[in-house]
């Protein structure tokens, strides 16, 4: 059971969300907010009855207990762009509100939440398994409806495909990364093709520009400043980086998330 309300405008928000959970046996209560003011006192008062919270932007999500499945797949041993096309093989012949509970390893993660969300569904729960492995429940949602629209480019997409070939370019894949901060631009990097170089434990630290420090150095501030670096799955596979020799803060990705980002309006791709 899943039950959505809004709560946007109350002065005590918490009285109505506990009002909502006490008649509630089981199932996910999703609440519509106006931000922190609102969202404090609601996690407060979950926290109290022990229940499972999330938030999401201003959405707070509360797990009251199991919720049902209306179908499950396992996708744990496939490779991208695998795990993507097997999933919504089977939400196309879902009806939209229904519910899909994906059973996937740590490497087809971040494409199956960022794929799934930017085709329309939407991500209820993520819950790591003892086996390592991750349970991801998944709510069909209706397919976007693109129409013209005039947005602000706000985010910036570095794409590197020359790694450590090219020092040069890989010191400007960090450094772009670094000034767009600077510029209130939010940097997101993708290494694929010879990229996925860099993503080797080690690598970049044998990487030095006669003026400036080891390439490592300046990823490390990169990633301590919140940015996220991904790496083509087959392209690491291909140079045989796995989650034992990846860099720590880097996270294997694949192509749902790299064309995820790239469909984005307010995204502006640079290809190093």
């Amino acid at each position: 059971m899943i039950r959505e309300i809004s709560v946007k405008g109350l002065r005590s928000p918490e009285l109505l969300v506990a009002s909502v959970l006490n008649k509630m046996k089981d199932g996910l209560l999703v609440i519509d907010t106006d931000g922190e003011h609102q969202i404090k006192p609601i996690k407060d008062i979950a926290s109290k009855m022990n229940y499972k919270v999330e938030v999401e932007n201003n959405t707070v999500k509360i797990h009251v207990g199991k919720i049902e499945a209306s179908k499950s797949i396992n996708v744990v041993g496939a490779t991208c762009p695998g795990p993507i096309i097997m999933v919504s093989d089977i939400l196309e012949k879902m009806e939209v509100g229904e519910l899909l509970e994906i059973i996937a390893s740590k490497n087809a993660l971040t494409d199956l939440t960022e794929g799934l969300k930017g085709i329309g569904h939407e991500i209820l729960s993520v819950e790591e398994l003892e086996d390592g492995n991750y349970k991801i429940l998944v709510k069909k949602g209706e397919k976007k409806e693109e129409g013209p629209a005039s947005v602000n480019i706000d985010e910036v997409f570095i794409i590197n495909t020359t790694g450590t070939g090219n020092a040069e370019r890989a010191y400007s894949t960090f450094m772009m990364a670094d000034i767009a901060q600077k510029m209130k631009l939010k940097p997101t990097i993708f290494l694929m093709l010879d990229g996925a170089s860099l993503a080797q434990k080690g690598e970049c630290d044998k990487v030095k520009h006669p003026v400036f420090p080891k390439l490592s150095e300046l990823v490390k501030g990169v990633l301590n400043s919140g940015v996220k670096i991904y790496v083509c799955e087959l392209s690491a596979e291909f140079r045989g980086i796995n989650q034992k020799n990846l860099e720590e803060g880097f996270e294997i990705a694949g192509a749902p998330t790299f064309f995820n980002y790239l469909s984005k309006p307010n995204v502006r791709p640079v290809w190093l």
